[in-house]
């Protein structure tokens, strides 16, 4: 009889159905919102999922962390399971809140290698999976009608060498999308990729959606690993990327090639693109190599093992930072506040009384002082935001 895990998701997605579907490969798999919870508070919210724990026999608990900092250090705490595990496909953006959240799970599993690499460092159990690749295969015979295909959002840099390429002649295919535009369907987009000879990724990123607690931020950019790369492999194409790291970690230069600026870019993908033995060659070694790494029952057996074994190794802190706690407060106290339920958000102050209790008179004194503040304004601004 399979063992019972419980999948706590932040809101519907399309990321929860791959995550979903390796979980089930070993597992009698059930799942929540935490976005249907509304009207519940998070006592209750607690209460409610360990209730569903004790009903239904669960032993593991999954948490999924990114963009929603409710399921914090504290939320999971309080969670009745044998098993935590924490995933995070954007772990680069929240890595530090996301380190301190980790230490009251289990194991980690993160998308990007050097990610996982960033949580061994710290005496955590991480693995590499990519759980939103699940069933994604180059089940087609598609002609490869284009040359090179370039999808995501466009930046300032990435336009620049966007329009560097199609000026030295190449035919390229720009379906990115700028502003709060999204891009294309799912099924539209998977299409394109498997008529494309060469996906084109641009790593680097904007560095304002980097959350960085602890100072501040003052790099221009940074090199990050992407999943196209991966779904460019498993529907058949081959890839071009600019540098990141995690690309380095897994893929080799005959795999992989990368560059750093547009002219190296061009270079590559005209070589690739004038010789049809040698783009042949490059593809099928790189569509090899992602097929081997991302094979669904493949893949997770390493975390199925360890999600088994008996005693894990967790991130050791020495205390809980100031932010975080700042943060965490905030978090839980906001949680279904109005007017109407303002008496029963004030119990939440014994959460917070318990969070920092091992704090200093001067963190005590600031967090106390600032939720009491928060929970009095945000109350206000709900209860007239809601009859709007």
């Amino acid at each position: 009889m399979k063992k019972k895990v419980l999948i706590i998701f932040k809101y519907p997605h399309a990321w929860n159905e791959h995550v979903i579907n390796r979980f089930l490969i070993y597992y009698d798999t059930e799942f929540l919102y935490i976005s249907n919870f509304k009207n519940k508070n998070f006592t209750e919210i607690v209460e409610h999922i360990n209730n569903l724990i004790k009903l239904k026999n669960i032993e593991i608990v999954v948490f999924d962390v990114d963009y929603f900092k409710f399921i914090n250090f504290f939320f999971i705490k309080k969670i009745n399971s044998k098993k935590k595990i924490f995933i995070t496909g954007d772990d680069f953006e929240f890595h530090e809140f996301h380190s301190v959240t980790a230490s009251a799970c289990d194991l980690v599993l993160s998308q990007c290698p050097l990610s996982v690499l960033k949580y061994k460092e710290k005496g955590c159990e991480a693995y590499l999976s990519n759980m939103e690749f699940s069933k994604i295969r180059n089940n087609n015979n598609d002609k490869k009608e284009i040359d090179v295909l370039f999808y995501g959002h466009i930046t300032p840099d990435r336009r620049n060498i966007l329009d560097y390429i199609v000026k030295e002649g190449i035919n390229l295919k720009n379906i990115g999308h700028e502003g709060n535009v999204t891009g294309l369907p799912k099924d539209e987009l998977l299409k394109l990729i498997s008529k494309s000879k060469i996906v084109l990724e641009l790593s680097k990123s904007r560095t304002s959606f980097v959350k960085n607690y602890a100072s501040e931020s003052i790099y221009k950019f940074y090199y990050l690993y992407k999943g196209k790369i991966i779904v460019a492999g498993l529907k058949g194409a081959a890839c071009v990327s600019e540098y990141s790291p995690g690309t380095e970690l897994l893929f080799s230069k005959d795999e992989v090639a990368t560059f750093f600026t547009k002219e190296e870019c061009v270079k590559i993908l005209k070589k690739l693109l004038n010789n049809k033995e040698l783009l042949e060659k490059y593809t099928n070694k790189f569509t090899s190599k992602v097929y081997n790494l991302y094979e669904d029952k493949k893949n997770f057996e390493p975390i199925y093992k360890a999600i088994e074994k008996p005693n894990h190794r967790r991130i050791e802190l020495i205390k809980i930072p100031y932010w975080y706690l700042r943060i965490s407060a905030k978090q839980i106290l906001l949680r279904n506040l109005k007017l109407s339920n303002l008496i029963k958000a004030i119990f939440q102050f014994r959460i917070i009384f318990k969070i920092i209790k091992n704090s200093s008179l001067l963190t005590k004194l600031l967090i106390v002082s600032e939720s009491v503040i928060n929970t009095l304004w945000y109350s206000i601004i709900y209860t007239f935001k809601s009859k709007t």
